[in-house]
Parts: structure tokens; C-alpha cells; sequence
């Protein structure tokens, strides 16, 4: 029997109307093309060929970290400050992993007993620890806290309020920024007299997030271990021939319908690009360093990705990964430790796996959440906070160092300068400088730089912890 014929069957009209949604294995098509929306200004703008490659990792920790619990003095008399206060939460001295630090102020810091992976990182230079960050608009005291000035971001302590403004860089009430995240626009701005591919520079492997929408850019999504195949009528029967020739020539036609010649050719672009990617990919490591952990498996495929951007011919990524759980109001001690330990060991097996492919100096992986928490327990965990304590790897740091402000512990201090209440701590660094320290080593200039970040004009813009770009 002769197979039917495809090409009258497949109209214009049922294509958009109906077959789109069979394509990318379970994902919809129609949802893969809007990932991709505009895939001239998406593509990826690289530096001249030539240039060594670079890549940014956003590690997101989803909920509100309690950071009072992974960086803590070790110092007998801090340390009594920091018990008296945590009360259940407390992490007993002797448990507390030493750093091997440069320069601490001479604050002797600790990290969590889980923390392995990071602890190796930092006393080999690798790691660096970035304290007491937050979402600020211009440096704040305590009378600016308390009298709600222009210098205090709105709607602390909101989980989604907070995400936003830590992806984004932007109050709520800065219609300028705060639709786009601040990702998006260092790839943007690095737009302009570059070399182009096939391929977005922008890559997530957690869904939807702030940090990679741009004007004219969004996120590419690939899944485990690479991009949705694409397998409308891709077999070997004269049947599937047919209908997979018919598919590609809808696609490849010229229309009238402004959105529908769009459509079309965006759906070509990204199975364009899905194959160009999975044929990247088919020769890369499994990298076993890594672990089989949720967000272990993110950063698989980002190693992987990174691995294969010689073949892919880009020069800048930018990706994000994430994991949750961590708004522990309580029972918190053991689900946190938990949570550390496997932010660590992920971490960790992606900077050797980066390593051992000669990548190691080329990637900074940090990390992020929505806030910090309570310096004091509720009985049971901890409640939402603010200034908060963050990680940087890579081989290409200032590392083995602690920067920024770490507040005195003592919660019950008189006049203490940070404590808002309960030890949340007023930030002392913020978010903006925090990212465009990382922005400069990945190529943007200083009048980029302000054009990135909105609140950067009212900060020093570079902490220090990057080695020279």
C-alpha cells in the first residue's frame, strides 16, 4: 500500500493549528520556539575568534539559604556568640571544617561540617567566600532600614519579591531593569562587532528564571545530557519520509502572514540548532566527578556544553542551574546539612570534571538565593532574613580569601550596625557589586558595567576577587 500523500494533507493551516505540538520528543514544539524566540538576536554574539573561552554559572539556591549555618566563626568567643544565639541550630566548634585563609580579617571562619568539596576548593585557591550580600540600591544603615528610605530595596523577605531582585539586579519598582535579568543583559551587551553562531550563549537547566530574559534574548533549554530530538516522522518507513519531507518544506515555504513566516522559521532554526548541539555533544566526557544528584545532572550537561563549545565556535556562556529546599522554618539542622552537603559535593565533581578538560580557569561558578535567614532560631529553624554569605569557584579567582563585611554575632549587642532585629543583617555588599566584579573578568567594560547594572553608580564596582580579565 502506497503511503499517503503528506504534502496535501499537511496544510499551512493544520501545521500552525495543530502539528506543531508533536515535535522535541515531549516537548512542544510551539514551547521550544518560543524559548528561542528571535534567533538572530538570541544567537550567540562571541568575541573574535581567537579569543579564549569564558563561561558564568549561576548556582541558585531556591528558598532563602541559611548562610549563618554555612560560614560561621571558629574563633572560641565568636563562636560562643554564635551558639548562644543559633540555640538548636548551633553547629558544635569542633565540628566546623578550618579554612586555610589568606586574609580574614583575622575573623577565623569556618564552614559547614558537610562542605567537604568547597573546603578543598578554597585551600587550594580555588574558592573564595563573598559575605554579607544582599539586594541594596545604594549602601544602607540602620535609619535608612528603620525610616524606609530610597536606599532599601521594597518587599524584603518575600520569597518571589526577592528571587526577582537577586536575578535581576532591579527593585520592583524599577520598571527600567526589573523585567530583564541581569544575565541576559551582560550577553546583550556584548552584542555588536562580534563573530556570530547558531548557538544562544544564553543556556538553563532549570526551567524558567529573572537572570536570563532579555530584550531580545531568552534562555536556551536543553535537558539531560543534551536537546530534545526532534522525531516527527523520522524513521525509515517511505511513510515517515514523506511526512517528515512535507514537515520541512512547510517550514522551509515563504509566507505571506508575517507570524506565520516567522514561525516557520524559527521551527527550522531550532532543529537547526538542537542538531547542532547534540552532534556537539555526542563526543563529550560523562564526567563521573560529577554526582547522580539533582543538581549534579545540571551541571553534567553544562560540563558537557562546555566541553563541546570548540565544535559549537563560542567564546561566552552564560548558564544557570538551581536546586530548592531551602527555606527551612523547620525542622531545619539535618535537612540543611543535607542540602550543603549536596551543593558541595555538585559543585565540587563540576570544577575537577571542569579540570580535567583543560577548563578549569575558564568557568566561575557562584552561588545565589533569595535571602538569608534569622541569626536566631524559632524553636525549630530559621525564618526569612536578608545579608547573606556566598561562594565563588573557579580557577581564575582571587581565591582562598574572604571578602566583604561579616557581621559581629553577638545579636544582642547594643547599637549593633547590621542587626535589624533576630540577626537579620543589613547587607553590607550588594548584589551589584557582587555580579559586575564577575562582569568585568567576562569581558564587559566600566560604561557596560553601568549600563548592566542600574545600582552599580552608587558602589565600588569591583570587590576583587577576579583575577585581571
Amino acid at each position: 500500500m502506497n503511503a499517503p500523500e503528506m504534502p496535501t494533507l499537511l496544510t499551512r493551516r493544520n501545521f500552525l493549528g495543530g502539528s506543531a505540538c508533536s515535535a522535541m520528543s515531549t516537548t512542544c514544539l510551539l514551547n521550544t520556539i518560543l524559548t528561542l524566540r528571535h534567533m538572530n538576536a538570541q544567537a550567540a554574539d562571541v568575541l573574535a575568534p581567537g579569543t579564549p573561552y569564558k563561561a558564568i554559572v549561576c548556582v541558585f539556591l531556591y528558598g532563602g539559604n541559611d548562610a549563618n549555618n554555612e560560614v560561621m566563626p571558629r574563633e572560641s568567643s565568636a563562636h560562643a556568640k554564635y551558639a548562644a544565639a543559633r540555640s538548636v541550630l548551633t553547629i558544635p566548634q569542633n565540628q566546623i571544617l578550618a579554612l586555610n585563609t589568606l586574609n580574614d580579617n583575622g575573623l577565623q571562619l569556618g564552614i559547614h561540617p558537610r562542605m567537604t568539596g568547597i573546603r578543598d576548593l578554597y585551600n587550594v585557591g580555588k574558592a573564595a567566600l563573598i559575605t554579607n550580600v544582599g539586594t541594596l540600591i545604594a549602601p544602607a544603615t540602620m535609619n535608612d532600614y528603620r525610616n524606609r528610605t530610597p536606599a532599601i530595596p521594597e518587599n524584603l523577605f518575600s520569597h518571589s519579591d526577592q528571587q526577582m531582585q537577586w536575578q535581576t539586579s532591579a527593585s520592583t519598582m524599577n520598571a527600567a531593569y526589573n523585567q530583564t535579568g541581569w544575565g541576559a543583559r551582560m550577553a546583550e551587551a556584548l552584542v555588536g562587532t562580534q563573530q556570530r553562531t547558531s548557538v544562544s550563549m544564553l543556556v538553563s537547566l532549570n526551567g524558567n528564571n529573572f537572570f536570563q530574559v532579555g530584550k531580545t534574548m531568552l534562555p536556551f533549554r536543553p535537558g539531560p545530557g543534551g536537546t530534545p530530538v526532534f522525531r516527527l516522522g523520522q524513521g525509515s518507513s517511505s511513510q515517515d519520509v514523506t511526512r517528515y519531507t512535507a514537515f520541512r518544506n512547510v517550514l522551509n515555504a515563504e509566507y505571506a502572514n508575517l507570524m506565520e513566516d516567522a514561525f516557520a522559521d524559527l521551527s527550522n532554526k531550532s532543529i537547526i540548532e538542537a542538531d547542532t548541539i547534540n552532534a556537539a555533544l555526542a563526543g563529550t566526557s560523562n564526567f563521573p566527578t560529577i554526582p547522580n544528584s539533582g543538581l549534579g545532572e545540571q551541571l553534567r550537561t553544562v560540563a558537557k556544553m562546555i566541553q563541546a563549545q570548540g565544535p559549537l565556535g563560542i567564546t561566552r556562556q552564560i548558564f544557570f542551574v538551581a536546586t530548592g529546599g531551602f527555606d527551612t522554618h523547620g525542622p531545619q539542622l539535618d535537612d540543611h546539612a543535607n542540602l550543603l552537603g549536596g551543593v558541595s559535593a555538585a559543585m565540587k565533581g563540576f570544577q575537577d570534571g571542569l579540570e580535567t578538560i583543560g577548563m578549569g580557569n575558564s568557568v566561575t561558578s557562584f552561588t545565589a538565593s533569595d535571602f538569608n535567614r534569622t541569626y536566631d532560631s524559632n524553636g525549630r529553624g530559621s525564618d526569612h532574613g536578608w545579608g547573606s554569605h556566598h561562594i565563588v569557584m573557579g580557577g581564575d579567582l582571587v581565591g582562598q580569601k574572604v571578602y566583604g563585611s561579616f557581621p559581629d554575632p553577638d545579636i544582642n549587642l547594643a547599637g549593633h550596625p547590621l542587626n535589624t532585629g533576630r540577626g537579620n543583617w543589613i547587607p553590607t555588599t550588594s548584589v551589584d557589586q557582587y555580579a559586575a566584579t564577575m562582569a568585568k573578568w567576562f569581558g564587559l567594560s566600566d560604561s557596560q558595567i553601568r549600563d548592566v547594572f542600574p545600582n552599580i553608580i552608587n558602589f565600588d564596582a569591583d570587590l576583587g576577587f577576579m583575577k585581571p580579565a
